[in-house]
């Protein structure tokens, strides 16, 4: 009955201390101080295209993008990729954590709202069946659940991987765009890529490193005809 009339506060939702929702708003309500010492949002100024830190002010691009022409149009990340991003990600990859989808994909919606114009469609970046196969589960397409359902877009699966690639962490930004060319193919059915022409799509992914998997990603829609590609992280 006291439960009922008095309930305890809620929890954050990476550990059991109790979140007060002094932190914030929205979803970051529900994570406590501790975890947000520890999460580094990353805030303006930003680069254009990737989404990545400047030092300087007002928009422009950063080293690894300025000079370089891509086929993805804007990235957005919600924290730096430190260790304490790092452990959260495998607690939800690896470690049974599914649950965890709803505040990183509801931390990665908010993102893209900030996105103008707002994507039509969203999309993710899809595993080899025989990765999904042992893993059980796709964690983008997880996290585009809940984006699609707070953006209030369709969730569409574009794109589909045909080709098993070895992991890309030891490799450079070329290294991986040469191993992962011939990887992705579109996975819609042919009325679907008809209607691609003109469309804005957002891709949905865990992390961002090198950005060779979401520009890979973005190569493929580009030839479908569509307007433009951007995409969302929790980390980068």
């Amino acid at each position: 009955m006291w439960e009922h009339l008095f309930p305890p506060p809620p929890t954050c939702w990476f550990c059991s201390s109790p979140a007060g929702g002094r932190f914030g708003s929205g979803v970051w309500e529900r994570v406590c101080a501790g975890c947000r010492r520890r999460l580094v949002r990353i805030v303006p100024p930003l680069c254009r295209r990737c989404g990545k830190s400047l030092s300087g002010q007002g928009p422009a691009l950063c080293g690894d993008c300025e000079g370089r022409a891509g086929h993805l149009d804007q990235n957005r990340s919600v924290v730096r990729y430190n260790d304490f991003a790092r452990e959260i990600v495998a607690l939800f990859k690896y470690r049974g954590r599914e649950r965890l989808a709803r505040p990183l994909g509801r931390m990665m919606a908010e993102e893209a709202c900030k996105m103008v114009p707002l994507p039509d469609w969203v999309t993710f970046v899809p595993l080899h069946p025989s990765r999904l196969k042992d893993r059980g589960f796709n964690q983008a397409e997880l996290l585009a659940r809940i984006v699609s359902a707070h953006l209030n877009r369709p969730l569409v699966p574009l794109l589909k991987r045909i080709r098993p690639t070895e992991p890309q962490s030891q490799k450079s930004r070329r290294e991986r765009l040469v191993a992962l060319r011939g990887a992705f193919a579109p996975a819609a059915d042919r009325k679907i890529l008809g209607k691609m022409a003109g469309v804005r799509v957002l891709i949905v992914d865990d992390v961002y490193t090198t950005g060779s998997t979401l520009e890979e990603c973005a190569r493929i829609l580009k030839e479908e005809r569509v307007k433009s590609v951007v995409s969302v992280t929790f980390a980068r």
